[in-house]
């Protein structure tokens, strides 16, 4: 056996053990680009009246004014401010209460409500890294140790693949094993540098869960913390002239003292008040970090009795903006509409990919069908590649669908995606690998299609037709988004009933 075909088993083995959870993390991954759009469209109540966005500096104002009003001795304020993406005030503050969270109309001030309370995108977002409800640390542990696996598929697969540029250019359709085979190919030479660099970030980002031992003899038990504050920041920020003065001074005498737009052409993005109204208290300003790759710009911070500009503890050194990158380019959050479009069109290439090399697993094991290790991965990948889909789409149904005054619906929505998702199991099961493929195209067809019907029907006011007069692309842009799909999964379904390709499944 030669180095190649060891490879070849390594690629073969390491993936399918895997590969379920890949497609997973590939398939959240792709749709949290937009979570941002989709928190817009599963709140319809915080924007669907809001017609024009003032300036940042005007709506950093009026949320200063609503907390300074309302929330005067709170621990801590943290304010984003109203931008394209999200066309509200997100204002949150912990008191001796706890903590609160509410948007504002960034035009008069008033709290948006009752505003239905859900995880909306960040659910998704939230399954990509920690697989939620998971224990968020042993979650991001199954990812990391997932990412270290993928990592040496990706290599082991080029090895296999010797004639991988070659091939990337031949496709022989309609030719069964032939033909997953060159699919697999084509799909995997598209997205490799993509899912390299990808799993590497990854890595990089939950190096401390793989790897943890440097950090607690570096900094002790409270290592991370420690770890990523220094990276962070080389000092603390302090008055040159301490004051016993503890009211806050006007918020125009730190907007007089800040650009409009900084030297790149970046707008205030955020800010954050540590001990409002206290001898101690500071005034913390974002420019747009998220819009840079190393999301490690430099800070405007002042005390917030004097209106003292303080240094600039930020760690801009070459060593953080290059560890800090890792997060930028991983997340994305730099990238336009259009190229967070591209992402996420690279992701689910990847997730073809996926689909295939599993199909193609199972094409060169038609002969063990009767086994039960042919069988379980038949049907974990009926429940991965079609489940998780409809599991999506319904979890978006059923968040349209309960009240927005419904106190427990963030437990109902997740509820809703696990019971879908096992749903799924159930039907391939109850029915041949055929049959379950064409229930699960239609049903989930038939949600997607649904989804912005019940929107006409439940909040008229965030109807495709409304937001599209109102120019509300957040809301008009999922919508629009949920047809193209479930009519992109009919002419799958009418692809497939003519075809009849089938999920392994022996002709």
């Amino acid at each position: 056996m030669n180095f190649r075909q060891i490879q070849a088993i390594l690629h073969s083995w390491f993936g399918i053990i895997v590969l379920w959870v890949i497609f997973f993390i590939f398939f959240t991954g792709s749709i949290a680009y937009f979570r941002t759009e989709i928190n817009v469209w599963a709140q319809p109540e915080a924007i669907s009246h809001i017609q024009t966005i003032p300036s940042a500096q005007h709506s950093a104002q009026t949320a200063f004014n609503y907390l300074n009003q309302h929330a005067p001795n709170a621990k801590r304020w943290r304010v984003t401010v109203a931008n394209e993406r999200m066309p509200v005030n997100l204002l949150q503050w912990q008191d001796k209460e706890g903590k609160h969270q509410e948007l504002q109309n960034p035009n008069t001030g008033e709290l948006l409500g009752p505003v239905r309370k859900t995880l909306g995108g960040d659910f998704f977002f939230k399954l990509h890294y920690t697989l939620y409800p998971l224990p968020s640390t042993f979650g991001s542990l199954v990812v990391a140790v997932v990412a270290l696996i993928l990592l040496i598929s990706l290599i082991t697969g080029v090895i296999t693949h010797k004639k991988i540029i070659k091939e990337f250019f031949t496709f022989r359709a309609f030719k069964g094993q032939r033909s997953l085979l060159d699919f697999h190919h084509i799909t995997g030479v598209i997205t490799f540098p993509f899912y390299l660099v990808m799993a590497f970030t990854g890595l990089l980002i939950l190096f401390y869960l793989v790897l943890p031992w440097g950090l607690s003899e570096q900094y002790g038990k409270a290592g991370i913390p420690k770890f990523y504050n220094e990276m962070q920041f080389t000092e603390v920020a302090k008055p040159r002239e301490p004051s016993l003065t503890e009211a806050m001074q006007p918020f125009n005498q730190f907007m007089a003292q800040m650009p409009k737009r900084t030297e790149s052409g970046a707008i205030l993005d955020k800010f954050e008040v540590q001990k409002p109204n206290t001898a101690d208290g500071m005034i913390t300003f974002d420019y747009n970090y998220k819009n840079i790759i190393t999301l490690n710009t430099s800070q405007y911070i002042f005390a917030t009795n004097t209106a003292e500009r303080l240094n600039q503890p930020r760690n801009l050194s070459a060593i953080a903006q290059l560890g800090s990158s890792s997060y930028g380019i991983h997340l994305g959050y730099f990238a336009s509409i259009w190229m967070r479009f591209i992402l996420a069109c690279l992701g689910i290439i990847g997730c073809v990919m996926l689909v295939a090399g599993a199909l193609l697993w199972q094409k060169k094991r038609i002969k063990e069908q009767k086994k039960f290790g042919y069988r379980l991965v038949q049907h974990l990948n009926f429940f991965t590649f079609l489940g998780l889909p409809f599991a999506s789409a319904f979890y978006l149904m059923v968040g349209r669908i309960i009240p927005a005054s419904f106190e427990p619906r963030e437990l109902y929505e997740v509820s809703a995606f696990y019971i879908a998702w096992l749903l799924s199991l159930l039907i391939s099961f109850s029915f041949s690998i055929r049959k379950g493929i064409i229930i699960m195209l239609y049903i989930t067809a038939a949600v997607l299609l649904l989804i912005p019907v019940i929107s006409v029907v439940l909040v008229p006011e965030a109807s495709l037709l409304n937001s599209l007069k109102s120019v509300h692309w957040s809301l008009a842009g999922v919508d629009l988004a949920l047809i193209l799909l479930g009519l992109f999964y009919l002419v799958v379904l009418r692809f497939y009933q003519t075809k009849f390709i089938t999920l392994g499944e022996a002709k």
